[in-house]
């Protein structure tokens, strides 16, 4: 089976802006704000479709009823369920201060059956971009539920000033925000389970204010967390050189800027790449295609060794596994 790629979902956000057009060229509609490009999902809300090739159409459940073993080889996920939702994100105001369940959780608070952590690579910021993530140290319930009636919730949340090239990793649990300005890609659990504490005073789509979920919120939360720092990178001793951004039960994310051509490591498992700089071609048997920038693909099991070139300088790629083992 030759490398997939999906066509993008593109989900209109109050808190999204025209930078998936203007930086990666996804095909906005002409009016409207937009937050998430679902890159690649099986998630009920978005089944993504192969773009173009043999499965042309086919939406990735199909395909994972079809021809799961040449997608996963002998690693096959729980309960053969496609475990991983990719997106990028143009966060042009904040979103809302919100949490994300556990797998234990989820399905009796939000009716998943998986919880939600998630990474995030930032890719740019504009003056005044924020992040706010975790709990600064020592706060309690009562005294965020305090600064949650008083309208200032954000004196509770640890914030960072990111910086292009920042990893952020944000166990189910963590209180996060994020914007201001941002764009980002995001690696997550396949789950669309999102709590909403508090939402700036800002009117929906309709004019009314959203939903919030603050009971649901204060039980999701993991109070014995505190702030989240970047996470910094630790160079591997592989071909290309990556950088080991993220390691978690869910997920594997490596980093890579490569100089010249490689072969990444394709022991009979999947892998999922996004280029988020730049532009490389990728070669597997009789498939041959340049990625640019927002560009994403999947690497069946069954593919043969892939080999990606750089066609830029020093392009940023990142390749997502599954662990296993």
């Amino acid at each position: 089976m030759n490398p997939l790629v999906f066509e993008p979902y593109l989900r209109p956000m109050v808190w999204g802006g025209r930078r998936l057009e203007t930086r990666f060229a996804k095909p906005l509609p002409g009016i409207g704000t937009f937050g998430e490009s679902w890159e690649l999902s099986a998630h009920p809300h978005h089944l993504s479709r192969v773009a173009d090739g043999q499965w042309k159409g086919t939406t990735l459940t199909d395909l994972m009823s079809e021809r799961i073993s040449d997608l996963f080889g002998d690693h096959l996920p729980i309960n053969q369920r496609f475990p991983l939702l990719i997106k990028l994100l143009d966060c042009h105001q904040l979103l809302s201060i919100q949490v994300h369940p556990s797998d234990a959780l989820a399905p009796r608070l939000a009716n998943e059956p998986l919880g939600k952590t998630e990474a995030w690579i930032i890719l740019a910021v504009e003056p005044g971009g924020r992040v706010y993530a975790g709990l600064k140290d020592g706060v309690t319930r009562a005294q965020l539920e305090r600064h949650l009636a008083e309208g200032t919730l954000e004196e509770c949340l640890h914030a960072i000033e990111p910086q292009p090239g920042d990893c952020i990793f944000l166990p189910a649990g963590t209180v996060h925000a994020v914007g201001g300005g941002v764009v980002m890609a995001e690696v997550q659990q396949s789950s669309d389970a999102t709590f909403r504490l508090y939402d700036w005073n800002r009117p929906g789509p309709d004019g009314l204010p959203r939903t919030l979920h603050i009971e649901q919120s204060l039980e999701a939360i993991n109070w014995q967390a505190g702030p989240v720092m970047p996470a910094i990178g630790v160079e591997r001793d592989a071909p290309g050189r990556p950088q080991r951004m993220v390691e978690c039960e869910y997920f594997i994310m490596d980093r890579y800027t490569p100089e010249r051509a490689f072969e990444p490591t394709h022991d009979d498992e999947m892998s999922i790449w996004l280029v988020l700089d730049g532009e490389a071609e990728l070669k597997s048997n009789g498939f041959a295609r340049p990625f640019k920038a927002g560009e994403t693909v999947l690497i069946p099991a069954a593919s043969e060794q892939p080999r990606w070139t750089p066609l830029t300088d020093r392009p940023t790629l990142l390749g997502v596994r599954l662990p296993h083992g």
